[in-house]
């Protein structure tokens, strides 16, 4: 049975202040989120492009949204570790590059979505010609939120490697290895989905960005194994 002082569960803040490195990503992130806004060359000039501007209002905030979640992972991973190693600076640089790289896809993906939920009211701003087409799209997102996952499974990991130097008691071990796990099983997801999007017929094409929508059944699915795992073992031991 595991000692008291070891099974408290408490998380130990080791970056309560703003690191340098969370600033600047931080920072990436805001701009990040400045380029999905209308530029100032696209401002309309009649009713009509007003209203089309309009119509892009519902893609923009769910596209903010998912900026928002990603930003909100790495700073919780920044409070609650307060890493400022070189690892640290290149996974966050990493992250950086994915998000600014895959802002353009992930407006795209979010206009299709609102696009096709819509029958066409809302607009989409490409041109897609063919299968192929849709099909290249969907695997370049696809191959982002791919190293998306793996970025930040190599953070955690990292975490665990410096789990001695950090001093992580015992439930905020579990609770790096339960966010490690989740990061994997989102990345075999991904995986799963671009060979899906890859081999699947031309006419079921559409379909399988929905795959995407597991991903909250999948992190429950995940928490509750592990955690249950977790609980038989302290009985048991």
């Amino acid at each position: 049975m595991r000692q008291d002082n070891q099974a408290n569960p408490s998380f130990k803040m080791r970056g309560e202040h703003m690191t340098r490195i969370e600033a600047f990503v931080a920072a990436a992130f805001a701009f990040a989120i400045t380029m999905l806004i209308i530029s100032i060359d696209d401002i309309p000039s009649n009713m009509d492009e007003f209203i089309l501007a309009i119509k892009n209002v519902p893609s923009f905030i769910a596209s903010c949204a998912v900026i928002v979640l990603i930003w909100h992972g790495h700073a919780d991973w920044s409070r609650r570790y307060g890493l400022e190693d070189k690892p640290t600076i290149l996974l966050s640089g990493a992250l950086i590059c994915i998000v600014l790289i895959f802002i353009y896809p992930l407006r795209l993906m979010m206009q299709g979505l609102f696009f096709a939920l819509s029958g066409g009211y809302f607009p989409l701003e490409i041109d897609i010609a063919s299968a192929d087409d849709l099909r290249v799209m969907f695997l370049f997102y696809s191959v982002g939120f791919m190293a998306l996952t793996i970025n930040f499974w190599a953070m955690y990991q990292h975490v665990l490697h410096k789990q001695q130097y950090l001093g992580l008691n015992d439930f905020e071990l579990d609770f790096t290895k339960v966010k490690r796990l989740d990061w994997i099983s989102s990345m075999t997801l991904t995986f799963c989905v671009i060979l899906v999007m890859y081999f699947v017929p031309g006419q079921y094409l559409l379909y399988t960005p929905h795959l995407y929508f597991l991903l909250p059944f999948k992190t429950y699915l995940v928490r509750r194994a592990y955690y249950s795992k977790a609980r038989v073992h302290v009985e048991t031991s």
